[in-house]
C-alpha cells in the first residue's frame, strides 16, 4: 500500500499542474480574444467616423 503513495502523489501533482497550466491558457486565450474584440470594433468607430 505504501509503494503507491509517491505514484499516487507524483499523479496527483502533475494533474493540478496541467489544470493550472490549462486555466492561465484558458484565462490569456479569453484576454486575447476580448483585446482583439476590443481592437476591431475601435478600428471600426474610427473608420467609420473618419467615412461619415
Amino acid at each position: 500500500m505504501n509503494d503507491d503513495q509517491p505514484a499516487n502523489n507524483a499523479t496527483t501533482a502533475s494533474r493540478g499542474r496541467l489544470m493550472r497550466v490549462g486555466r492561465s491558457l484558458a484565462a490569456s486565450t479569453a484576454r486575447g480574444l476580448a483585446t482583439g474584440a476590443g481592437t476591431a470594433a475601435g478600428t471600426w468607430v474610427v473608420w467609420w467616423i473618419t467615412h461619415h
